[in-house]
């Protein structure tokens, strides 16, 4: 019989959605009004976050998404 792995199919969209998140986020910051040194230190913090975070920890991953996207909309709001 097949081992069964430790992740559910759901636990891996949210990973890969974080994943997509962050690259957005990413975009965002670089194009964004934010002195250049200020989008470079929070796009490395982000990546240190990303990298940190366990995939197998749904929790940890749901929090970091829910920073990720928070900070989409307030940066996205700021842009009208």
């Amino acid at each position: 019989m097949a081992e069964m792995s430790a992740w559910r199919v759901n636990d891996v969209v949210a990973y890969d959605r974080l994943r997509a998140a962050a690259t957005s986020l990413t975009a965002l910051l670089l194009g964004s009004a934010l002195p250049h040194d200020v989008a470079r230190a929070e796009v490395i913090q982000l990546r240190r976050d990303l990298l940190a975070v366990d995939g197998f920890d749904r929790t940890a991953v749901d929090e970091l998404a829910g920073r990720v996207s928070e900070r989409i909309r307030d940066l996205a709001g700021g842009r009208s």
